[in-house]
Formats: C-alpha cells, sequence, structure tokens
C-alpha cells in the first residue's frame, strides 16, 4: 500500500547477510511487482538477485548458468550458489518446481501474503513441501472477510503454535467481546509488525471517497428488462448462431448490462443498427457516439474525463472485466487521450514499462487503465491523484487495495455505481437475491421514460451536485502496534507476519 513494506524487507534480509546468514533468500511476488522488486534490490543493496520466471527454456538457462557452480564433469557442486536471493512468481510455486524444492531457503519473504487466506489453495500446499526456515508474510490486508482467512496465515507462519481451525475458530471465530480482541492481538503482537500512514507522512489530506449514482440509458433498460426476464426474442435480435446471448448466469449479464451493453453478446450490432436510423453513419465519431450513448457509465466517463484533464489531474480506471478495458481503451483512443493499460494479458517486463512511463515526472499519461485483479496488487503508481472504480469487486478489499495505489499526499476515489447494478448480493440468499433483482429491475425500468435521456443531457457539474455522495476518511487510527526487534542474527525458525 505504498507504506514501505518492500524497501523494509530488502534492508532486513540485507541485514542478516550482513551478519552471517549468507541465504539463499526466496521472494515471492505477484507478476505485476517481480521487476520492481529486482530493481529495488539492486538500487540498495549488493546482494545477487536473480529473477526465476519466463518459458522452460528460460527457466532451464537460470538453472543451467545462474543458480548453481559446476565441476568440470558439469555436476552442480552441493552447498555453493551464485545467487543469494531469488525472485519468483506465485505461478511458479503453484507450477510445481522441483529445483526450488531442493534447496534450503533461509528466509521467504511473500508479498501480497492475503493470497494464502483460503487453507486448500494449491499456493498452500506448493509452500508446504518446500524447505523454509523462516516466513515472512507481507499484506496491507491480513483480514479481510474473516478470522478464518487470518487462522490461514497464522497456520503456514507457526503450524505448531496453530494447529487446530475449529479451536482458534471456537475462540475467536465471532470476535464480539472487547476480551476476544484483546487475546487476539496479544496473540499476534509478537509475530506482527503494522504501519500505518501516519507512521510515513504526518501531514496527510483525508481520503475522499465519492459514490456517484448513475442513470442507466434507455437501451440498458430494455436489455435489463430482457435479461431479467429471459427475453431471448429481444436480444437474439441483430446476433447469429454463433454468437447469442448466454442467460445461464443471470447476475452476471446484469452486470454487464449495467457496465455496458456491449458486453453483452450480440447487442453491439442490434445498437449501432439502432443509431443509425437517428444519426449519419458518415459522422467521423459515429461509432464513438453510439458507444458512449448506450452506457451511462461511459456517459459519465465522457463528462468528467475533461475535467479532470483541465485540472492536472492523472487518473487510475479500474474494471473487473478485460472486455470492458476493451471498451474503455478503444474510447480513449477516439478522444485521443494519453494513456496505460495491465491486465492479466500484459507480460511482466510490459507491465513495469508502463508503470515507468506513467509514473515518471515528465509523462504526458493521463490515464492508467487497470483490472483491478492484476493492477490492484502490490504496484505503487504514486503519480496518480483519482482513482475511478468502474465497477466494484465482489470482495470490497480488492477495491480498497486498487484505491490504495494513490500517491499518499493525494487520494481522491471516485465510484460509479447504480442502485442496480448488482455490487455487494454475494451475501444475500437465494430469494433474497432474487427478490433485489427484481425490485432493482423494475424500479429502474417503471421511471420515466426519459429519464435516461435528462441524465446524458446534463452536464458534469449538475451531475455532481446531484448525484454524488461525497465521504470523507480520516485517517486510520492512533498509533501503530510494533513487535520488539530481537538480535538479528537469532532467527531461531521464528516467523513473521
Amino acid at each position: 500500500m505504498g507504506l514501505g513494506k518492500t524497501i523494509q524487507s530488502i534492508t532486513f534480509l540485507h541485514q542478516i547477510f550482513s551478519v552471517g546468514i549468507r541465504g539463499p533468500f526466496l521472494i515471492i511476488a505477484p507478476l505485476s511487482t517481480i521487476t520492481n522488486w529486482e530493481r529495488e534490490f539492486r538500487m540498495w543493496t549488493d546482494l545477487n538477485v536473480i529473477v526465476y520466471h519466463g518459458s522452460q527454456i528460460s527457466r532451464q538457462m537460470i538453472l543451467q548458468y545462474e543458480m548453481f557452480y559446476r565441476d568440470k564433469q558439469g555436476n552442480t557442486m552441493p552447498g555453493v550458489l551464485k545467487f543469494q536471493g531469488l525472485i519468483t512468481t506465485f505461478e511458479m510455486i503453484m507450477a510445481d518446481c522441483p529445483d526450488l524444492r531442493k534447496l534450503h531457503w533461509r528466509c521467504v519473504v511473500i508479498d501480497e501474503a492475503h493470497r494464502l487466506k483460503n487453507r486448500n489453495c494449491k499456493l498452500l500446499e506448493g509452500l508446504k513441501l518446500m524447505n523454509l526456515e523462516h516466513k515472512v508474510l507481507l499484506t496491507g490486508t491480513p483480514l479481510q472477510n474473516s478470522v478464518e482467512e487470518l487462522f490461514s496465515l497464522l497456520n503456514f507462519l507457526e503450524p505448531l503454535q496453530f494447529p487446530s481451525e475449529s479451536t482458534f475458530l471456537e475462540e475467536f471465530g465471532d470476535l464480539k467481546t472487547d476480551e476476544q480482541v484483546k487475546k487476539l492481538q496479544a496473540i499476534l503482537k509478537p509475530m506482527m509488525l503494522r504501519r500505518l500512514k501516519d507512521d510515513v507522512e504526518k501531514n496527510l489530506a483525508p481520503k475522499e471517497e465519492t459514490i456517484i449514482e448513475v442513470e442507466l440509458t434507455n437501451i440498458q433498460k430494455k436489455y435489463y428488462r430482457a435479461i431479467l426476464e429471459k427475453n431471448f426474442s429481444f436480444l437474439s435480435r441483430g446476433a447469429h448462431q454463433h454468437n447469442m446471448p448466454n442467460l445461464i448466469n443471470t447476475m452476471m449479464e446484469l452486470r454487464k448490462c449495467c457496465n455496458h451493453p456491449y458486453l453483452i453478446t450480440g447487442a453491439e450490432e442490434k445498437i449501432l443498427d439502432s443509431f443509425r436510423r437517428y444519426h449519419s453513419p458518415d459522422a467521423l465519431d459515429f461509432q464513438l457516439q453510439a458507444m458512449i450513448q448506450a452506457a451511462g457509465k461511459l456517459v459519465l466517463i465522457d463528462k468528467l474525463l475533461p475535467k479532470l484533464l483541465s485540472g492536472g489531474h492523472k487518473v487510475l480506471v479500474f474494471s473487473q472485466m478485460v472486455r470492458c478495458l476493451d471498451i474503455m481503451e478503444d474510447y480513449l483512443i477516439q478522444r485521443r487521450y494519453t494513456y496505460e493499460r495491465i491486465d492479466g494479458r500484459v507480460r511482466g517486463n510490459m507491465r513495469q514499462a508502463a508503470i515507468d512511463r506513467f509514473c515518471k515526472p515528465d509523462s504526458d499519461r493521463f490515464v492508467f487503465l487497470l483490472c483491478t485483479r492484476a493492477g490492484g496488487l502490490g504496484i505503487n503508481l504514486t503519480a496518480a491523484d483519482t482513482c475511478i472504480i468502474f465497477d466494484s469487486d465482489w470482495n470490497p478489499q480488492n477495491d480498497l487495495q486498487a484505491s490504495l495505489k494513490l500517491g499518499l499526499d493525494k487520494a481522491v476515489l471516485q465510484d460509479i455505481n447504480r442502485k442496480g447494478s448488482l455490487n455487494g448480493v454475494q451475501q444475500l440468499s437465494k430469494l433474497e437475491v432474487e427478490d433485489l433483482l427484481k425490485k432493482g429491475a423494475y424500479g429502474a425500468l417503471m421511471d420515466e421514460e426519459d429519464e435516461g435521456s435528462k441524465f446524458c443531457e446534463e452536464d458534469i457539474d449538475q451531475i455532481l451536485q446531484r448525484r454524488t455522495q461525497t465521504i470523507t476518511i480520516q485517517n486510520e487510527g492512533k498509533g501503530s502496534t510494533f513487535a520488539k526487534v530481537r538480535d538479528l542474527s537469532d532467527m531461531g525458525g521464528q516467523s513473521a507476519l
């Protein structure tokens, strides 16, 4: 979250190396961050750190030439390594790497360690097969949704101290009393170092979270109702045999409709045909205007970005859907806004290059498009001061991670949402969800037919005045809780969170 966990971890490894613990050290991090980890090691230490990632041929070359010393016969020399630190990704650990399992790792640092919150995940299974002497977990959110997730981290760190999930949950599962909270804090204190923003910068401006209600366009209302009623005759107009809409997952289709109807299979052709009736297809911006007018959220984006650009802001736009980012990218190109993009399809070295282009002092990049899962972990885009959550994640902690990519001294979060957009219904029962969907759909569709048109005609100042709710979030708390520093030469099998 930009509070210096990477630098602190590198300093820790360098310090224990200098007192005689010569490694090897293992760093496991998201793909987006491994280039930055390597860069920080080069900048702050003289440790020989290598990156273990890439194709099978690339990894074989690393094994052959960068990891082991070999005798004249070409056999590896036991106990002698060319490197002190190795950086790799979660995927490499899950992909069954026997060469990494053969080594005795003096210390492992796991970045974005909330990836271990599921006790049955493949990543945990892979880590438990490795010889790890000392474990350090880095995370801004050790507990996201439930105490079970915290137990998963603690069990990995100290399996002898936390052997039974049922016993742990019996004591702390509900956390209803102050006594339970204090007892859990006492257990965590020896192994947790917590750092808040106030520890880094005393004069922080509070973060402002602005929730903007967006009106569905008339096109979206028609698709919303058709999806809810499973009206195949309406949805299949303009679609062909190979691209008929799939309504098995109704909630996902409704969410697509709320983001942009182009996400619905076969909808784009039908919308363009309808748009031709009232607009000249020969107009230079015909495709652009059709795309904008089809979705309320894009109408708002089209009004909001010029205001942000004129104010000298730099913007992050997060979405759950790669196809939604495709639409946004098409829009930015046609509007000639400069941008960068990171999603799961962008390779690791290209991700860091995009981050560097956006963050350099003289950068002309205005917008950074990011997939919440790929771009919300571990990277810091401190050049930006405005974060737009185009569609919220089912898990609000993922949106929190995304919003914390901003610079520490500037933070404005715009959450573009609508009452019918199905964000946050995962904790309801099936009947409650169905009831919510029906009320949301018909509540939207019973509005006057020209409500969508009125929204499209409003300027950005009217929208921000009438349709927004701003929440000012003050500092996170009073001070931090730190464990007492011990002799760094005495690792003793202890682990830290």
